[in-house]
């Protein structure tokens, strides 16, 4: 894992008041006996759930390499000694190619040379390798340095500006989010930057060093975000951790990855693993919709696709909603957080009284979260079930994780992580509700990068791409999320989705038959389909044969499956 998943004593000595007393002797306690130095170490085999914010006080800071010989840097430092097998996340491998690439004077964590590389759920890479290239800094900064060098009249506009994005982040109901720059906010930040050039030279014609350096910093930064031709910018915020920042990635993004990728594969075997490559895709039309997602002609990769050991027709009961329901009456229904909730707590309940396992709900928005697990609380007494609820500012929580493998009937309030990395199988989980279908939203960069892409081919049929882009993103999603619910031969569960677009839109319809759900609009034939696993019902998937893996050459080339 990364340095933000590892603990720094060094800046645990720094930030110690911070801390309770009794919170000091369980970080203490984990200083002296850890093993890595990891997070997850401390929450599950110290049981100290600690806060987003409290972490953010004994990570060890992205971006630095001083030297500490605590457990965590020793832990990591252990990583590049040379080993058979190397276990890590995208993002690492990412630092370590852009490291090795771009001639850092230090090492690379990962050797990338001569090793088979197996990248799995490759369907994040995409976002992970934007993030890796996104390049930020902190709005507050540039303030400092407008109140000190900015005529009142620019002043006077960039606060205008400032007061606008605030406005824009106070509607946000998780505090957190993006919002992609206009044109005339970029007017703006360009009439600033000719102001902070015109103080710079004058600061340099004074010799003051303190002066130009701060100046030079945050004008260079500018001139960068300003190529507008080159980079994509926008606003990204988190009310919570008290972050606002500018932040700017180059739009040639397909460019940059087809390098990535053939240049991991010209030294290494590169094999990409997703189940939800091709998203909507048969296997006639599938390496025509990889070759373009990914920036490669059909001959710069092999394509092995394999056939589903699931059996999803068989495994899942699948509830839409008939024309009765008040969401499919009035489909805006879903846009209203409060009176989506309360359809949807109503169905929970129908479902609980149904099936004895436990219950995941994944929602598309923490307002839409936050709401379904405070009414299911206040119904968790008449249900009989423990409510579990994803907390504020924290991806998939270890502790709340275990609480629900564990309870085996409780139901668990999720968004974000949720979709993915989450495998409970057996009957902890036998119910799936997704309340919306996770559509990407506007402002989301690696989605409007690649409709900026699309847009630049100056093409008739750019509208029907970009929409195109935008079932392709989610269908990737939706089917991650129902893989939360089938994760063996021997997983059965039910399936309600709470969206009125599963029966009304023609490519969604045709998504569901092709990946064999039947969705029912009623529990009517639940009973007998439970019956019928209690009795035995075979899957019958087909076994992978190791010896077909490698009978290709793979050199040169990157390898989907």
């Amino acid at each position: 894992m990364g340095k933000n998943n590892t603990a720094c004593f060094k800046g645990y000595q720094l930030n110690q008041t911070s801390f309770s007393s009794e919170e000091q002797k369980i970080l203490n306690r984990f200083f002296k006996k850890t093993i890595t130095g990891l997070k997850d170490e401390l929450i599950t085999d110290f049981e100290f759930d600690i806060t987003p914010e409290k972490w953010d006080l004994i990570k060890i800071p992205s971006g630095e390499n001083y030297s500490c010989d605590c457990v965590g840097h020793q832990y990591r430092r252990d990583l590049k000694k040379s080993s058979h097998l190397t276990i890590t996340n995208q993002q690492q491998l990412i630092s370590a190619y852009l490291t090795t690439a771009n001639l850092e004077p230090y090492p690379p964590v990962l050797d990338l040379k001569n090793k088979i590389i197996v990248i799995d759920e490759a369907h994040e890479l995409q976002e992970n390798f934007l993030e890796a290239h996104t390049k930020r800094f902190r709005l507050k900064d540039l303030k400092k340095v407008a109140r000190q060098f900015l005529s009142l009249n620019r002043q006077a506009n960039f606060n205008q500006m400032i007061k606008e994005l605030n406005k824009k982040s106070d509607e946000i109901y998780s505090g957190r989010g993006t919002f992609q720059f206009e044109n005339t906010q970029i007017a703006i930040f360009r009439s600033i930057n000719e102001h902070l050039k015109e103080a710079l030279a004058q600061a340099r014609n004074d010799f003051n060093y303190s002066a130009t350096n701060k100046l030079a910093k945050i004008s260079e930064q500018l001139d960068t975000m300003l190529l507008t031709k080159v980079y994509k910018s926008w606003y990204e915020f988190d009310v919570t951790h008290d972050t606002y920042e500018i932040c700017y990635a180059p739009k040639n993004f397909g460019e940059n990855l087809n390098l990535f990728l053939k240049r991991l594969s010209s030294n290494n075997p590169l094999i990409l693993l997703s189940g939800t490559f091709s998203a909507n895709a048969g296997t006639r039309t599938a390496p025509k919709i990889l070759a373009k997602n990914w920036y490669l002609t059909n001959q710069e990769f092999i394509l092995n696709k394999y056939s589903s050991i699931f059996e999803w027709d068989k495994q899942i009961y699948g509830i839409g909603m008939d024309k009765f329901n008040p969401i499919k009456r009035n489909s805006h229904i879903i846009n209203d957080a409060n009176r989506h909730a309360f359809h949807i707590v109503y169905e929970i309940d129908v479902l609980a009284e149904r099936i004895a396992g436990g219950i995941l709900i994944l929602t598309t928005s923490l307002e839409l979260k936050d709401n379904i697990g405070k009414r299911l609380r206040n119904v968790s007494d008449k249900i009989g079930r423990t409510v579990l609820v994803q907390k504020k500012g924290e991806s998939q929580n270890p502790i709340t994780v275990d609480k629900f493998k564990k309870d085996k009937k409780s139901i668990l309030v999720g968004s974000g992580s949720y979709y993915t990395g989450f495998s409970v199988p057996g009957t902890a989980l036998q119910g799936l509700v997704i309340t919306k279908l996770p559509f990407p939203v506007i402002s989301n960069p690696l989605y409007t990068i690649k409709m900026d892409e699309l847009n630049a081919e100056d093409s008739e049929g750019n509208a029907k791409q970009i929409e195109e882009l935008k079932y392709f993103m989610m269908f990737i999603k939706l089917e991650q999320g129902i893989g939360r619910l089938i994760r063996t031969t021997e997983d059965y569960g039910t399936l309600v989705i709470t969206d009125p677009r599963i029966s009304t839109d023609p490519r969604i319809v045709d998504w569901f038959q092709g990946h064999n759900i039947l969705l029912h609009t009623n529990y009517d034939e639940m009973k007998t389909f439970y019956m019928n696993w209690l009795n035995g019902v075979d899957i019958e998937g087909e076994e992978y044969v190791r010896e077909e893996l490698f009978k290709d050459g793979m050199k040169g080339k990157v390898w989907h499956t």
